[in-house]
């Protein structure tokens, strides 16, 4: 019975001075058959995909802050900006000089009607003691004492009303002073507020964040942990058995012979990277043809399903220039080596 890397031997004349024949150890093939069963229980598997949460929501202090900036520091900051706009245009000034207007000028207006009345009464008195009341000259000191009297009325009032305009416009400056104050400093408390939530709430987000990509991390591992071991088997199994077990002269090579759907499958992977497979178990009709300046061994062969034939090296021969690909067939990195691989 064959194994999953050489399934059954065929007979190839080597060049007529000597040839080579290979073979895989019973207990190998066992394991081999062993890590395909494995393998093939992995990949017919479905599917599993990640579940959990992978992207931490803002946290509470973060959806605070911004509750506290939409709510309050924008409103704030609106009627801060309304308050710096306030003028002292005339019904404001209405509003500040109208009590001082009732109780100022009202009370010296008041004063200056008593003082004129006292005068008048003075003037009469004088009048009638010089034997003039009702006289030309006391008409004549009565219409001078009125007149004074609405002058000083007159003055009196334009000097009060400047000086409780005056009053007023000073009182206002203080009160939106005193307002653009107040409202400055409660702006400036929240935003000291929301700036604290908001880097209390950024910092516990991102440790909750940094909790989800551990296990996310965490998920993957596992997942693939199975897939990791079957990879880590093949590359210890692939090329081991041919390049350890002993050789002998007879006249011929044994040759591998795969499935062209698995070796399509690794010349797939071959031709997308740097390298090229090389591996016994994929050939056919194996020559020696000569030997590089190193003195490493290059044939002529043709891959199993293709009839075109290629020069280049055993890949078991030359361990410090192959690596196993995910299928466990060995490929050769030609640029280590000083031979060429070609189509001949």
């Amino acid at each position: 019975m064959g194994s999953i890397f050489k399934p059954s031997t065929t007979v190839v004349q080597a060049p007529s001075q000597s040839s080579t024949s290979y073979d895989i150890p019973e207990y190998f093939k066992e394991i081999q058959e062993r890590t395909l069963r494995t393998a093939e229980n992995v990949f017919s598997q479905p599917y599993t995909a990640y579940q959990g949460q992978r992207i931490a929501q803002l946290d509470p202090s973060e959806i605070q802050a911004e509750n506290i900036y939409k709510n309050q520091i924008i409103p704030q900051s609106g009627q801060l900006a309304n308050i710096a706009n306030q003028t002292f245009d005339t019904a404001t000034a209405q509003a500040y000089a109208n009590p001082y207007e009732n109780q100022v000028i009202s009370g010296a207006l008041t004063d200056l009607g008593e003082a004129y009345g006292q005068s008048r009464k003075a003037m009469g008195a004088q009048a009638i003691g010089a034997g003039a009341f009702g006289g030309s000259r006391q008409g004549i000191e009565n219409v001078l004492g009125q007149e004074r009297y609405l002058d000083s009325v007159a003055d009196t009032s334009a000097r009060l009303r400047q000086a409780g305009f005056e009053s007023g416009a000073n009182r206002f400056m203080a009160d939106r002073a005193a307002q653009l104050s107040g409202a400055t400093t409660q702006l400036g408390a929240l935003q000291s507020a929301s700036q604290g939530l908001q880097a209390f709430g950024q910092s516990a987000r991102g440790i909750e964040q940094a909790g989800l990509a551990e296990g996310y991390r965490d998920f993957i591992e596992e997942r693939e942990y199975p897939a990791g071991q079957i990879r880590q088997m093949v590359g210890a199994l692939s090329g081991a058995p041919i390049r350890s077990y002993g050789e002998e002269r007879s006249g011929s090579v044994g040759t591998p012979v795969a499935g062209p759907s698995i070796f399509g499958q690794a010349a797939g992977a071959a031709l997308a990277g740097a390298q090229f497979l090389s591996d016994i178990r994929l050939k056919k009709d194996i020559k020696l043809v000569g030997k590089s300046p190193k003195g490493i061994k290059i044939y002529n062969f043709k891959y199993l399903g293709d009839d075109k034939t290629y020069q280049g090296v055993m890949a078991h021969q030359v361990p410090q220039a192959s690596t196993p690909n995910q299928f466990g067939y060995l490929m050769v990195d030609y640029s280590k080596l000083d031979v060429e691989f070609k189509e001949v």
